[in-house]
């Protein structure tokens, strides 16, 4: 092998040996490097604690009133992205006790699948619903427990 040769295979050897270290740099940064360019922690929670609020529940959906308890979460659609492609949208999750009147006058006819419960809310949930779709709404009546689950989502 020429003298030339010898070089050209040094010089590619060298750049390989850069490139693999370079990767190799990336890979170690990867976690560091949304922070460092301004974005958030993927890390960070993307859901509220379990909320007892009554009353936002109460102006949401009127219907519903007077409950007699209430749990509700709210956590962001979608993961989140660097950079970001547009606003969040969040979705709420929640079930509400309503009173036995209340269950009885909601125009619910049409049976439902159980619905994806996030599992902060799974405590509240009832022991064997029977799911029934209220006329006109995204909300599921459970009528032997007077429990409404309701999910929204805003952007």
């Amino acid at each position: 092998m020429n003298r030339t040769a010898k070089i050209a295979l040094l010089v590619s050897g060298a750049v390989l040996a850069c490139l693999i270290a370079c990767c190799g740099v990336a890979l170690a940064l990867r976690d560091w490097v949304p922070g460092l360019t301004g974005c958030e922690d993927v890390n960070t929670p993307t859901k509220t604690g379990v909320i007892t609020q009554k009353v936002r529940i109460e102006q949401m959906w009127p219907q519903l009133a007077p409950i007699q308890d209430v749990h509700w979460q709210e956590h962001e659609a979608r993961a989140r992205s660097c950079p970001e492609i547009g606003p969040m949208d969040y979705t709420m999750d929640g079930f509400a006790v309503i009173t036995a009147e209340r269950a009885a006058a909601l125009p619910a006819t049409q049976p439902a699948a159980t619905p994806q419960v996030p599992e902060d809310l799974r405590p509240y949930a009832p022991a064997a619903p029977s799911w029934l779709r209220v006329d006109g709404t995204d909300l599921l009546l459970d009528r032997a427990t007077a429990t409404v689950y309701f999910t929204h989502t805003t952007s």
